[in-house]
């Protein structure tokens, strides 16, 4: 019997199911020994945080850091060719054949971490429930468990309005010009 791995559907790589699953346990093995190797880079940063690392199947690694105050493309820079070379003394991919992006999240990118909450006081936020009812305000306050929004009702009429932070499903900053 001869099985073929990949098959050519409409142009679309296929890739059965049963070997699918194991690429995926694969990846997901990469990518928390990319986590383990970055906690120690940024471990000597503690201002920088790690807001997300996706790791998929063409070998390119995006990693998203940000900072209490920003992060400078320099020091972005600077973690990703210690990350690169970390990945690569560590044999994380074969050949050690990948593509590796550092950046940081979008101002368009939804707040993943409390940590990005704070540095967003002041700014108008759109913060979905998980009901998928959608509040816009001013991010007044950020507390451990929950955010106080002032949302403006009218012309004069303002409303405090506090939202745990477990209700939240989604909160994205308003870009303002």
């Amino acid at each position: 019997m001869h099985w073929h791995l990949v098959e050519r559907a409409r142009g679309q790589v296929v890739v059965p199911f049963f070997f699918s699953r194991n690429i995926m346990k694969n990846l997901e093995d990469i990518r928390q020994a990319i986590v383990e190797l970055l906690d120690q880079e940024l471990s000597l940063r503690p201002e920088y945080f790690l807001v997300d690392l996706l790791v998929n199947q063409d070998q390119v690694v995006r990693v998203f850091i940000d900072s209490d105050q920003g992060i400078s493309i320099d020091e972005l820079a600077h973690i990703n060719r210690s990350l690169s070379r970390a990945m690569r003394e560590n044999h994380i991919f074969p050949d050690d054949d990948f593509s590796l992006e550092v950046s940081s999240p979008g101002i368009d990118t939804p707040l993943k971490l409390y940590r990005q909450y704070p540095k967003n006081i002041g700014r108008t936020v759109v913060v979905t429930l998980k009901d998928h009812q959608q509040q816009e305000g001013v991010l007044q306050e950020v507390h451990p468990d929950f955010i106080v929004l002032d949302v403006k009702k009218s012309k004069k009429a303002h409303h405090i309005l506090k939202i745990p932070f477990a209700d939240i499903q989604c909160t994205r900053v308003q870009i303002r010009f």
